[in-house]
C-alpha cells in the first residue's frame, strides 16, 4: 500500500508540473545549490549558435543554445559558486572568447541569482553571413527586465525563492520591488 501511495504521489507531481503555468517544475534546492539566471541581449548583428558559461569545479560548465535575435534568458539549478561568461559561438568551431572580460555571475545558495545582461553588438556584411568589424560586448544591469521575465515565465519559482542581484555594484531593485508588491494602488 505504501508503494502504491508513493507511486500515486509521484505521478501527481509529474502531472502538476506538466500543467503548471509553463511546464516548469520548482526544483527543491539542496543546501549548496541556487538558480542561475543567465541573460543575453543581441543588440545588433549576428545571432550566435550557442554560448558557454564556465563554473568552478568539475563538470560545472554550462552551455546555452537556441539563442534568439533579441532578449535571451536561461535558468538552471547549479551548485553555489562563481560563474564566468566564457565564449560566444558563431558556429560549431568559430567562437569569440570573452572570458578575459570577467563578466561574473555569483550564485548564492537558496536564491535566484542574476548579475546582469550580456549585450552583444556585431557588424555583418550585406548578406549577413560574415562578421566584419569585430564584436563589442557590454555587461549591463537590466534588473527590471529580469524581474519581468521571471514573473511572466517562472512565477512558481519566484514565489518560492528570492531574486538576488549579484553584479559588481550594489542594486536594491529586487528588494524594493518585493517590498512594494503588496502595496499596489
Amino acid at each position: 500500500m505504501k508503494g502504491y501511495r508513493r507511486l500515486m504521489q509521484s505521478a501527481f507531481c509529474v502531472v502538476l508540473c506538466c500543467v503548471s503555468t509553463l511546464g516548469f517544475c520548482v526544483t527543491e534546492l539542496n543546501n549548496d545549490e541556487g538558480y542561475i539566471l543567465v541573460a543575453m541581449k543581441i543588440e545588433q548583428g549576428y545571432v550566435p549558435s550557442h554560448i558557454t558559461v564556465e563554473g568552478e569545479g568539475w563538470l560545472s560548465d554550462l552551455k546555452f543554445e537556441q539563442v534568439k535575435p533579441d532578449y535571451n534568458y536561461w535558468i538552471e539549478v547549479v551548485p553555489a559558486g562563481r560563474y564566468t561568461w566564457d565564449r560566444v559561438y558563431l558556429g560549431k568551431r568559430t567562437y569569440i572568447d570573452i572570458a578575459d572580460q570577467k563578466y561574473v555571475i555569483n550564485v548564492e545558495a537558496g536564491k535566484i541569482n542574476y548579475a546582469g545582461h550580456l549585450s552583444m553588438y556585431t557588424e555583418m556584411n550585406g548578406s549577413l553571413d560574415t562578421l566584419i568589424g569585430g564584436a563589442r560586448f557590454y555587461f549591463n544591469n537590466k534588473a527590471s527586465k529580469a524581474l519581468y521575465y521571471m514573473e511572466s515565465n517562472y512565477p512558481e519559482v519566484l514565489a518560492q525563492y528570492n531574486l538576488n542581484y549579484t553584479g559588481k555594484e550594489k542594486d536594491h531593485f529586487f528588494e524594493y520591488a518585493k517590498e512594494i508588491e503588496g502595496n499596489q494602488l
